[in-house]
């Protein structure tokens, strides 16, 4: 740790706060202190914060001054603010794990203040500091917080532990290995120790050492090692480990820290591994002495193992009301806050999560599938699977994993993690039947503040006629109902009324209610009832397609004859789709839905391979119930005993049936019901094309050792990859020492598998629009087995141990049909095709004493279409881009449907100015229209018609704005189709047309204070009106009252962040407007500009970026960000727009450009180049001439059989541009931008760059190709 006395310091931070000290958002974001000890101000102009240390001006304070022995308080909060004049905050959060922080001068080097590589482990509510009153530097942690004061009394802080590794890998049964980096911190170490224990056993002491033997490393390096014994480790349980080190003057310092006895990990610890497991489903190792003590309301504490990660002194606690009374109980289990549990790697850690039990479902899968059927209909529904559960070593159960109602279940679902969310157990918001705020509701959410918001819903849904109708439209949000509403039929859930669901608000955004789905036990045939409770075996198929109406809302929802209509169409949408119609005798379970996801999960829980299996275990353990619930063994012979395998066939065989000739029998119309028929018409067809086909071109090699691991296959963090040395040739590949597959065989691997049984292969294949394929199908003629993958992802495998090896051998011989394929769906892998060029991988083996081998792949693309009807039509109404208030947010389209039938437009999309995909549940009723605001709240907040109260169905949240230059506006279909479009006209102003930004200076090399901001007016005769122009985003700056009122044609005028700085550098006599307000300042690590004209109209709107694509050199490094050829009104959104300035610099106020010319078409320096074309290419730049040039090469990505076109560009050329002409015949040629996809861009230096563009299929496959580059004035 770090720190000068004579220059501004840190003095204080909190990296753990949760209640101490609010933002100005009401966030509790951690905070730094920067104090000056300086007899004079300090201007922190310049300075920076960072957490990083390679990347020291991470964030960049705005001009701001201290005057002597005061203290700044800056937000670590993420949320990048430097504006002087309001709180700041850096564009990073502090880690309470500890991590690097500095404040660094504005050298960007020199490290002030600092903590490196770490801080200690910080503490909730507990900051960490300088002593007060110390000639030296001594760090303390504070109880008592002083944020923006001189700090008082703390406590001594001791050695810094970070752990090497705090989740090993899975051990075997044997010595482990524990390092602990421990660094000073006030005072030299003197010990350290290591406690550890087995399952319960007492705790045994080792001492950790870093003296080079012991197990130790490198002596006197900081790490401390110590090797726990086999002794401390057996089969399946837990081993747990905890450090104490001292300094010199007996500070201790623990790891884990155990600061907080109820919300803390304790110890470190691993689960030895346990041959006798053998599972396809996750495993949840549970370790507590009691568990009769963790089915109770106060519970017991314990650890848990899962995934690789070990987590310590959780809390379980008895789940449920009506399962409470099951043998096999449902768990709450609560995490520390020091360990959130990671469930899943892309997702973000859970508080808490649910181990619900499966005992009342015979068939163990209908929580998980409901969930499923909810999230897949793009309801915020939990995530559900099902796991094994190991209780002290031994099996307990399988158990459905779900998650809890929290703020994370909020932000994971694509939900506002600020909204607030209501758990409801006895309510149905009906202020008539006693309901209020208060009663039978739990708030997960937002529990620093009361109720109220839930009190004013159900006053709201009090009302009566169209003032109920205009609340409901303003407050509710009606898209995510119905999807809800119409899922829950689908599902045929029959327990949601006055409990098991939420109520949830989008809390501050566009403050809308909605339901959402929680328990869902009680569906897809099960039921409730007194006589029997849980306990009916029967199977009920008919109603539950209108469900829920006890609650108000959702009641009102069905009593309006527009709601109900939206609703009923999408549950006809969810239900063809799902639950589908019924099929023709012998359809292919893996055609159908629900039939395919059961026969998944039964071989996931009960696979034949694995004898016993979970299901067979959990059975044997737990037994059945009869009728009415009497609770029996495995071995009953009554036929209401079912192994999953048993239950999961009355879904197929009993439920699935009758519920389908239910619903599309009896509850469509025209057959006695209200579901809709279908919005379009026909029967679907697919067409398949070929991506890889027989004969194509592959790369081969046969491995000798395992140097390649995965990198082989395709993965495009290791692309390109090096095939120099494999074999090449058609497909298929392999050997027969007979002869029936030698027609097959393109590249013949005898002699290299001579001592191997595996080969590896590889074919490149291109995509134009991956969206276009529906369904993927590889198909194989393979002798013996093999694994397939694309782009690095697994695909499928066939005949191969479970996880493959360089020199794997097939587990059994398998012939292949020279004469057929076999076919693989492998759909599911769709969305791992890439735009433009994709790998097929494929691992091909064969069994030791084989004889032969032969891989020969094809991969399908299949594209479905409906042949015969279209979506019905939805027309465009008003659009208004130019709201009368001049909010831009107030802005609006309207779509209408014209048609006598509701028509569902969920996963639709609005393109053209702006972008919006419609959420799931959109449906516009008969004659209805929909309004799409960038801003529902703002919508509503109207002045005019249209606005709030008006009982209109409004939609928020797309993204961009309407132009005033006029656009073309497309509605499509969820399958791409367009479906309508619109052209407004333009009513772009003068500065809108004719105002750009040509350069930036956000980041200087000499002084950080001379950044500018150039304008240019590229109108050749129009003088601009500045006033009231502004800068609102990025920098602040109005012209009204500014140098300059005006712009005249072709001029340019600068902004500055100082005037001072810049005339230091630059000079005078530059058409300077004025300085940057409020403080503010260009990011130094990018940031979004906006300039809006005297109408509120955006002029320009963009974000520039310090890291590539974007050019770097602008970054600290001299130059500035040129924008390219600014007369053409270039996309200042898009980094291939922006070039760095010719000189270090840049060229405020003038033109920076390459000279053209004088002589375009002679060749002055005699290369057999016109002088046109040399400026053009950059061969003109005092470097070696580079000259257009087509190859097979393997520099560049897109090798193998890709033909690439490399170019040189000059990009300071501005003058002219380059087109690229394409013929096969030298007689018609035709305008190339199409055939050509950008894959790489090489800088050359001195403004010239190397572009390299793969010639797309259409044209890489003519057997002469030719190209003819014209270059001409812009």
């Amino acid at each position: 740790m770090t720190g000068s006395f004579a220059s501004p310091r840190i003095t204080e931070f909190m990296a753990a706060n949760a209640t101490r000290l609010a933002d100005e958002d009401g966030d509790f974001s951690d905070w730094i202190e920067i104090y000056n000890p300086d007899n004079l101000p300090i201007s922190l102009a310049g300075y920076h914060l960072t957490d990083d240390a390679s990347n020291l001006d991470k964030w960049t304070f705005p001009d701001v001054t201290l005057v002597s022995d005061e203290i700044l308080l800056v937000f670590a909060s993420g949320k990048n603010r430097n504006n002087s004049s309001a709180p700041l905050h850096t564009n990073f959060r502090l880690s309470a794990n500890g991590d690097y922080l500095a404040l660094v001068a504005p050298d960007g080097e020199t490290v002030l203040s600092g903590f490196a590589p770490s801080y200690p482990v910080q503490f909730q509510n507990v900051s960490f500091g300088l002593a007060p009153m110390e000639n030296d530097i001594v760090w303390n942690f504070f109880s008592t917080p002083t944020p923006g004061k001189p700090n008082k009394d703390g406590n001594r802080a001791g050695p810094n532990i970070s752990v090497v590794e705090k989740n090993p890998m899975q051990p075997e049964v044997g010595q482990l290995t524990i390092k602990a980096v421990v660094r000073p911190v006030n005072a030299p170490i003197s010990t350290v120790k290591l406690y550890y224990r087995k399952m319960f056993e007492n705790e045994s002491r080792l001492s950790m050492n870093d003296n080079g033997v012991e197990g130790d490393v490198v002596k006197g390096d900081g790490v401390w090692t110590a090797v726990i014994p086999e002794t401390a480790f057996a089969e399946g349980k837990m081993t747990r480990w905890r450090l104490i080190a001292a300094d010199r003057d007996g500070v201790k310092t623990k790891e884990p820290a155990y600061r907080a006895r109820l919300d803390s990990h304790q110890y470190y610890g691993t689960v030895a591994k346990d041959p006798e497991i053998r599972s396809s489903i996750p495993v949840l190792h549970w370790f507590t002495k009691n568990v009769s003590a963790a089915g109770s309301s106060r519970g017991s504490r314990g650890s848990v193992y899962y995934n690789g990660e070990f987590y310590d002194n959780i809390l379980f606690t008895l789940h449920g009301q009506s399962s409470a009374g099951f043998p096999k109980k449902s768990y709450n289990i609560d995490f520390n806050r020091t360990q959130r549990f990671g469930w899943n790697a892309n997702s973000p850690r859970a508080a808490d999560i649910d181990l619900i039990t499966n005992w009342a479902d015979k068939s163990k899968v209908r929580h998980v599938l409901a969930y499923e059927v909810m999230r897949e209909s793009g309801v915020a529904a939990h995530f559900a699977f099902t796991v094994r559960v190991q209780h002290n070593g031994k099996f307990y159960s399988t158990a459905d994993l779900i998650e809890d109602a929290d703020e994370t279940y909020l932000r994971r679902a694509g939900l506002n993690r600020n909204g607030a969310l209501y758990k409801v157990y006895s309510n149905t918001l009906n202020k008539d039947s006693g309901d209020n705020a208060t009663k039978g509701v739990e708030k997960k959410t937002r529990r620093f503040e009361n109720n109220r918001d839930l009190q004013t819903l159900i006053n709201g849904l009090d009302l009566r006629g169209k003032s109920l109708i205009n609340y409901m439209y303003d407050n509710i949000d009606i898209p995510r109902c119905v999807n809800l509403l119409a899922a829950n039929s689908v599902i045929r859930n029959i327990d949601m009324h006055r409990k098991n669901w939420y109520i949830y608000r989008d809390t501050g955004q566009s403050d809308e209610w909605a339901i959402l789905p929680w328990d869902l036990d009680l569906s897809h045939g099960r039921t409730w009832n007194t006589q029997n409770t849980y306990f009916d075996n029967r199977l009920y198929t008919k109603g539950f397609v209108v469900s829920g109406t006890s609650i108000r809302l959702v009641s009102h929802m069905f009593a309006n004859p527009a709601m109900r209509a939206m609703i009923m169409r999408r549950i006809r949408t969810l239900t063809d789709r799902f639950l589908q119609p019924i099929p023709p005798i012998g359809t292919p379970e893996k055609e159908l839905f629900y039939e395919r996801r059961l026969n998944e999960q039964l071989l996931l829980i009960d696979p034949p391979a694995i004898v016993p299996s979970d299901a067979l275990l959990d059975f044997k353990k737990w037994g059945s119930w009869l009728q009415r619930g009497a609770i029996v063994r495995y071995t009953n012979t009554s036929s209401d005993v079912e192994t999953m395998a048993e239950a999961i066939e009355r879904w197929k065989t009993e439920y699935l049936p009758a519920r389908r000739k239910y619903i599309y029998n009896t509850q469509i119309v025209g057959k006695g019901g209200e579901i809709p028929l279908p919005q379009t018409g026909g029967d679907p067809t697919t067409d398949y094309f070929p991506l890889v086909a027989n004969k194509a071109n592959a790369k081969v090699h046969v491995p000798t050792n395992d140097d390649l691991g995965n990198t082989w296959t395709g993965s495009p963090i290791f692309e390109p990859f090096d095939t120099t040395g494999w074999l090449s040739g058609p497909i298929g590949v392999g050997y027969d020492l007979a002869t029936k597959y030698d027609s097959l065989i393109g590249v013949n691997v005898e002699k290299q598998m001579r001592n191997n049984t595996s080969v590896y292969i590889r074919i490149d294949f291109d995509v134009s629009d991956p969206a276009l394929v529906d369904l993927l199908e590889l198909r194989m003629k393979y002798d013996d087995g093999f694994v397939a993958f694309l782009n690095g992802e697994k695909l499928i495998s066939a005949n191969t141990p479970v996880s493959p090896t360089w020199n794997s051998s097939a587990r059994i011989a398998h012939e292949a049909n020279p004469r057929a394929y076999i076919k693989f769906d492998v759909s599911n892998k769709k969305d791992k095709l890439r735009r433009g060029r994709n790998v097929l991988a494929i691992q091909g083996i064969k069994t030791a004493k084989s004889r032969d081998i032969l891989i020969v792949p094809e991969l399908y693309a299949g594209k479905i279409s409906k042949p015969t009807t279209l979506e019905p039509k939805i027309n465009f109404g008003k659009v208004e881009a130019n709201p009368a208030s001049g909010n831009q947010d107030e802005e609006f389209i309207q779509l209408h449907n014209p048609n006598s039938l509701a028509v569902d437009i969920s996963d639709w999309r609005l393109t053209g100015g702006v972008d919006h995909v419609f959420a799931a549940g959109t449906v516009l009723a008969p004659k209805a229209s929909l309004y799409v605001s960038p801003n529902s709240t703002a919508f509503r907040a109207r002045k005019m018609s249209p606005k709030g109260g008006e009982g209109l169905f409004v939609q928020g949240g797309y993204r961009g704005h309407l132009s005033n230059f006029g656009e073309t506006l497309a509605i499509l279909d969820s399958t791409g189709v367009t479906n309508n479009t619109t052209t407004t006209s333009g009513q772009a102003s003068d500065a809108q047309r004719f105002l750009v930004i040509s350069e930036l200076m956000y980041h200087p090399s000499e002084d950080n204070l001379a950044e500018f901001i150039e304008l240019l007016n590229i109108n050749s005769s129009k003088t601009l009106n500045l006033e009231k122009v502004r800068f609102t985003q990025g920098i602040e700056f109005n012209f009204t009252g500014s140098a300059y009122s005006s712009l005249a044609p072709g001029e340019r005028i600068l902004i500055v962040r100082d005037l001072n700085a810049f005339e230091a550098v630059y000079g005078v006599n530059h058409p300077v407007a004025g300085v940057f307000a409020n403080r503010t300042a260009l990011s130094n690590g990018g940031e979004r500009i906006k300039l809006e004209d005297a109408n509120n109209g955006t002029i320009l709107e963009f974000a520039y970026d310090d890291q590539p694509p974007w050019p770097t050199e602008a970054d600290q490094k001299g130059h500035s960000l040129v924008l390219i050829a600014p007369h053409t009104r270039p996309n200042p959104a898009l980094f291939e727009n922006w070039r760095i300035s010719l000189l270090p610099g840049g060229s405020p106020g003038g033109e920076d450009k390459a000279t053209y010319p004088s002589k375009p078409i002679e060749d002055a320096n005699g290369n057999g180049e016109p002088d046109l074309i040399d400026f053009a290419l950059g061969n003109d730049l005092g470097l070696s001439p580079v000259f257009p040039q087509f190859s097979r090469g393997e520099d560049v990505p897109g090798k193998g059989d890709s033909l690439i076109l490399t170019v040189p560009i000059s990009l300071a050329a501005d003058a002219v541009k380059i087109e690229f002409y394409f013929s096969t015949d030298l007689i018609e040629w035709h305008d190339g931008t199409a055939d050509l996809e950008l894959v790489s861009t090489k800088p050359l230096g001195t403004q010239r760059v190397l572009r390299a563009w793969r010639v797309k299929p259409t044209l890489r496959n003519q057997p002469q190709l030719y190209m003819r580059l014209r270059v001409v004035g812009r």
